[in-house]
């Protein structure tokens, strides 16, 4: 437990919690403030939650609130939990960034943090099997985010089994097999390829494409992997909190978001870019694409300012056929959630980059741009 914290600022020095015992965790943070605070914030990089100091209690009041515009007042709560038992955190420290929301004045605290170990099962893999005439019928239990290999050999003594190859027929490679929903996963009608063979199941993690990124990284910055181009123009993508006269009054999420000129307006002819890390997307997976968006455009009726959004073969950036959200355009409307599914037929086995791109004709009308925050690849 580590209490005691006061801070009077939008972005006092952070809290850095180390050498946590636990493999699997969650960390609840008690929170506080004082007469004339009306909202606060705590973020771990992942999530982010805001609060108004409640009158003490014995009593908790969980926040959930994790966006907030500035000037109005957040829910009262007195605690916030990030990890949960169905998705703990695993990391052996954690770093907290806290401070006033923007707007808001007079002081907040922290009265402590307390780290939760979550039990975790230690139920063994159980792999079954049973003769289908010369071939194989195969089960084994399965775990929610894992994906599993299947691996042979002829010979019992070639040990350790890791070193095992994967099994493949001349249609089907055994890898990277993901969960069945029902906890039990089967195969039917494995060819033996001779006349005994032995099996081997691998369980590992399921990768996730893309983790949420929400540019909240201190100090504000480009992501690791992130990359920028533009046209030379005046006009580039930037990370960091929104403060030009028509951009969003805030980041969606957190203190920053990315965006073109977050401290001012485009300019005429721009062509920006702002390209993620290469994902590789696991063979047969259709994979989601989301993200939160603000839009504030010249709405012109011929060749109008527009943002664009691309999946990229990242073999050779060439945008993959179907796959775009194009003439993004709008009038500052405020952030809005966006999803987009990407078919297993069409990234099947790929590795993709996702660009956000943004375009300006030369009439002189500038707005505030095109803003993300928030972006993640996941495995529905």
């Amino acid at each position: 437990m580590k209490s005691g914290i006061q801070f009077f600022a939008e972005n006092p020095a952070p809290t850095v919690i180390s050498e946590i015992p636990y493999s699997n965790y969650k960390v609840a943070v008690y929170l506080t403030g004082f007469d004339g605070n009306n909202a606060s914030y705590i973020t771990d990089g992942a999530s982010t939650y805001y609060w108004d100091p409640k009158a003490f209690s014995k009593d908790l009041t969980l926040t959930t609130q994790a966006t907030y515009e500035t000037g109005t007042t957040a829910s009262k709560a007195n605690i916030a939990v990030f990890g949960s038992d169905e998705a703990p955190l695993t990391s052996s420290s954690i770093t907290f960034n806290f401070g006033l929301a923007p707007g808001a004045s007079g002081g907040g605290g922290i009265g402590g943090f307390q780290i939760i170990e979550v039990p975790t099962s230690d139920e063994p893999l159980e792999l079954t099997l049973v003769r289908n005439g010369d071939n194989y019928d195969l089960s084994w239990n399965s775990k929610t985010g894992m994906v599993y290999d299947l691996l042979s050999s002829a010979e019992l003594s070639n040990l350790p089994t890791t070193s095992w190859n994967l099994h493949l027929d001349p249609l089907t490679v055994y890898r990277g097999i993901p969960a069945s929903d029902t906890g039990t996963n089967a195969l039917t009608n494995i060819p033996s390829d001779g006349p005994r063979r032995f099996f081997v199941v691998r369980e590992s993690e399921a990768p996730q494409p893309l983790p949420l990124e929400d540019f909240d990284g201190m100090p504000p910055s480009l992501p690791a992997g992130w990359t920028v181009r533009d046209s030379g123009n005046g006009t580039a993508w930037q990370v960091g909190t929104p403060t030009g006269d028509n951009s969003p009054p805030t980041a969606a999420s957190g203190q920053n978001s990315a965006g073109t000129n977050i401290t001012g307006n485009y300019l005429d002819g721009t062509d920006a870019a702002l390209t993620s890390p290469e994902i590789l997307i696991p063979p047969g997976r259709d994979a989601l694409l989301a993200f939160r968006q603000f839009i504030d455009t010249d709405l012109a009726l011929t060749n109008p300012d527009l943002g664009f959004v691309r999946i990229l073969d990242a073999e050779n950036d060439t945008p993959i056929a179907g796959l775009e959200i194009s003439s993004i355009e709008g009038s500052a409307a405020g952030w809005s959630d966006q999803s987009f599914l990407l078919p297993a037929e069409d990234v099947v086995g790929k590795t993709i980059k996702v660009e956000f791109r943004f375009l300006s004709n030369d009439d002189g009308s500038v707005w505030g741009g095109f803003y993300i925050d928030d972006v993640s690849v996941t495995l529905p």
